[in-house]
């Protein structure tokens, strides 16, 4: 049952719905955010919100779709990706970073739903993200051993490394207003950890 003079869609008020919703979802929690508090931020009526958005719950699906889509995406571009698997390492964790960079609102939201309190928000498979990167990550290390980029070794600490290093950066984002590790030193961090796994040259 479509309302607001229908057809007659705005998206400046929808955008204003969902970076107020996200505002106020991160400062108050999910649970205690109402429709009320978003439309009155956003300076609208709940059948605006609800013409839009259908509810509170599909609002925040609304804002974690959006950096579920940038996580596939950045996945897309990995499988046709070329170069190195060093330089596809560098360019798949970097490109990560930098998303989550561009985009800390939603990412610190995702962080607050899964490492705090329940707050009855709609179920995300935020494992998902992690399992993905892991299983990404492990692929190309793989690949480096098959090709001879990377030494025989046991792949999980080195999988386990590298995922390490770009959550800690990430977490350097979230965390501090001036982050003491940013993209080029995750770079870094990735090509000791390579440099720590390459071939020995032979003598």
């Amino acid at each position: 049952m479509k309302t607001v003079r229908d057809g007659q869609e705005n998206p400046a008020v929808r955008e204003r719905l969902l970076v107020e919703a996200l505002r106020l979802f991160t400062e108050r929690g999910y649970a205690a955010t109402t429709v009320r508090e978003i439309v009155a931020a956003a300076g609208v009526t709940k059948p605006v919100l609800y013409y839009y958005f259908g509810s509170k719950e599909g609002l925040y699906l609304e804002i974690m779709g959006s950096i579920a889509t940038l996580f596939d995406q950045r996945l897309a571009e990995l499988e046709i990706s070329t170069g190195s698997v060093r330089q596809r390492l560098v360019h798949f964790l970097g490109g990560m970073l930098a998303a989550a960079r561009e985009n800390l609102p939603v990412v610190r939201l995702a962080y607050a739903i899964y490492f705090g309190p329940p707050q009855g928000a709609p179920f995300i498979d935020f494992h998902r993200f992690f399992d993905l990167t892991l299983e990404k990550v492990e692929q190309l290390v793989s690949e480096g051993m098959a090709k001879g980029e990377i030494r025989s070794a046991e792949r999980r600490p080195i999988v386990w490394a590298l995922v390490g290093s770009y959550h800690t950066i990430l977490e350097e984002q979230l965390c501090r207003s001036t982050p003491r590790m940013e993209s080029a030193d995750l770079e870094g961090v990735i090509n000791m950890i390579l440099d720590g796994v390459a071939p020995v040259a032979k003598p």
